[in-house]
């Protein structure tokens, strides 16, 4: 989540849900009156107004539930409460438009009276009003860019039970879309319907944090969490998005096609016409087609197949070094309870063993670590699963952790969420600034990272471990996945000519229970669960670095004090693959422009074999 809290252009008006009935306080309509009751509270006016077909919302004041037939000429009145059924509309928005996405207009004098026009038309889920000749609904399919207009007012379709049990105390990291400032965690559903790009949200401090898919969840006090229920958006009418056909399938209904638009991961929307669904990869431009039908699935973005990539850019490599290939065989000890640093002994074989298991990338300072992109082969292609970019801020399932958890002090495990400076402690995940220090005091032996040497961090995925997906000990609250079977690492960055930066592989286990304590690596020879050094600078100053690979009972460990040199006056892209497939432990040494051919979200296999050819 974006904890950066953004001022909103204008607030909507204070509203809750209450028995199946939104609330606006401070708010009045006048006239069209159908009867009144008496009740202690305004939440108590739902039941009575729910119980008459002919009434869409009421007005509390006083003690009294004035029941209406229709909301019109709203006004503010101090004290009072307007209401209406939940299954219609949400709350009004002042001075707030969605432009793009207009299906229908419709005349009216007051925005309230949008909601009936809305409801009836089922590919409508938002609407705004304004002034416009003497008063006009703009029927909308969907929510564009929320902007300040005076004197508009948007407000947007409901559907009783759309979003699933709200859940409390809980966060899904990244993956947002957008973010709207509601009063309560439940009006962030509306939202979050209407956005073709939403199926998850969390609320938190007044902010709906709109999100495409559920990332790592955790435990965070005061926030709570909720999804739409519907895999996809409601119906467009009478609408088509012509070309970038994927595949069709029949089906009676145009209902129907959202399931298999999202069977297919490639599908964007689908276009039922005359019996047809056609799965399309991209959204294009709209267009009326009477009797055609449109269906989003929630939580895609559009994006063309990619193109075919030419080869990997060998010409540019400034060095490399592969490991011998051949089958891997051994022990080492898991560690299965800090509490003594209980231990057993497991037995790990493969092609790239134990590197098939679980890994994390660590850093060490002096560095800038300006782009890291991760891939993983899926049996077809190697698909990229977590990019970090300095330059733009983004970040996709990729935690950036350290040692410097307090926990450690009481007996804990030391790995917790890395400050933006990879110094510090941070209980939740922040963006990583890009920058690794050098030691601040390299004569104090015991000082650490940071202090004796470099700062430090290490990257995770952004998804946390249970007792049945991560081997060994972990910690409730920081222990989350590295990446297991065939990986490629693409790591563009740049040494300190002073200290001793380096890039190396870690099996997960070992950051998850103690780096520099207990864990299943131990120290040199022999390697336990695995160490492969990437660019490692041995000794302070050198111009070289080293690789080393330690790994079961390897005893030397092989490797290469000075396969290539730093890089300090300009940025390398280190290409680490680890490829169970091919048996392949390569690393490669590219140039500062050449991450660009790595920025992709996927690799072809035949680039890849080119890669460790």
């Amino acid at each position: 989540m974006n904890w950066v809290v953004a001022l909103a252009l204008c607030l909507a008006v204070l509203t809750s849900h209450t028995h199946g009935c939104a609330q606006d306080a401070d708010t009045d309509y006048f006239g069209n009156d159908i009867a009144s009751t008496t009740r202690p509270s305004a939440g108590d006016c739902c039941q009575d107004c729910s119980a008459r077909d002919n009434c869409v919302g009421y007005v509390y004041t006083n003690g009294v539930c004035w029941l209406k037939s229709q909301l019109t000429a709203r006004s503010f009145k101090a004290g009072a409460t307007a209401g209406y059924k939940a299954n219609s509309c949400s709350a009004i928005e002042q001075d707030i438009d969605y432009p793009g996405f207009d299906i229908a207009s419709t005349k009216r004098t007051d925005a309230a009276q949008c909601c009936d026009d809305c409801t009836a038309n089922p590919s409508c889920s938002v609407f705004v009003w304004s002034s416009y000749q003497g008063g006009t609904c703009w029927l909308k399919s969907q929510k564009g860019v929320r902007v300040a207009a005076a004197g508009a007012r948007a407000g947007s379709r409901t559907t009783a039970g759309q979003c699933g049990a709200i859940e409390d105390n809980t966060d899904y990291w990244g993956n947002d879309v957008a973010s709207t400032q509601r009063a309560s965690a439940d009006l962030c559903c509306d939202d979050c319907a209407a956005n073709a790009q939403c199926s998850v949200f969390v609320w938190l401090r007044g902010t709906c944090y709109l999100k495409s898919q559920k990332g790592a969840k955790s435990t965070l006090n005061g926030a709570k969490a909720g999804s739409v229920g519907s895999q996809c958006t409601p119906l467009e009418a009478n609408t088509d998005y012509k070309g970038n056909d994927l595949g069709t399938t029949s089906r009676a209904n145009a209902g129907d096609c959202c399931a298999d638009c999202v069977a297919n991961p490639k599908c964007i929307v689908a276009v039922w016409f005359q019996g047809t669904c056609y799965l399309k990869h991209t959204k294009g431009a709209a267009s009326t087609s009477n009797g055609a039908s449109a269906v989003t699935v929630r939580g895609r973005t559009s994006s063309p197949p990619p193109a075919n990539k030419p080869p990997p850019p060998m010409q540019n490599v400034q060095a490399q070094f592969a490991y011998p290939k051949s089958w891997k065989a051994g022990t080492y000890d898991m560690v299965t309870s800090l509490q003594g640093c209980q231990k057993r002994s497991v037995y790990s074989q493969g092609t790239i063993a134990p590197y098939h298991e679980e890994v994390s990338m660590v850093f060490r300072g002096p560095m800038d670590i300006y782009d890291v992109s991760v891939f993983q082969f899926t049996g077809a292609k190697w698909v990229r699963s977590s990019k970090y970019s300095a330059g733009t801020g983004y970040s996709n399932n990729i935690a950036f952790m350290n040692n410097a958890n307090p926990d450690k002090y009481n007996g804990g495990a030391p790995q917790g969420y890395a400050t933006a400076d990879g110094i510090g402690f941070s209980r939740d995940p922040v963006q990583f600034g890009g920058w690794l220090r050098d030691a601040s005091n390299p004569s104090d032996q015991f000082g650490g990272p940071g202090i004796t040497t470099g700062a430090e961090v290490n990257i995770m995925q952004a998804s946390k471990c249970t007792a049945d997906s991560c081997l060994g000990y972990f910690p409730a609250n920081y222990g989350l996945h590295g990446w297991g079977g065939s990986k490629i690492f693409v790591t563009k960055v740049r040494f300190g000519a002073g200290g001793i930066p380096a890039i190396w592989l870690l099996n997960a286990q070992v950051l998850r229970s103690n780096q520099y304590g207990c864990n299943c690596r131990g120290r040199a020879d022999p390697g336990g669960c695995g160490e492969l050094d990437v660019a490692e600078a041995i000794y302070a100053g050198s111009t070289t670095i080293a690789t080393h690979n330690y790994y079961l009972n390897a005893n030397p460990s092989p490797g290469h004090d000075t396969w290539t040199t730093r890089p300090t006056n300009a940025p390398a892209t280190f290409v680490t693959i680890l490829d169970e497939t091919t048996g392949s432990l390569k690393i490669l040494k590219f140039g500062d422009g050449d991450y660009n051919y790595f920025d992709t979200d996927e690799l072809s296999i035949d680039n890849v074999n080119t890669l460790v050819a």
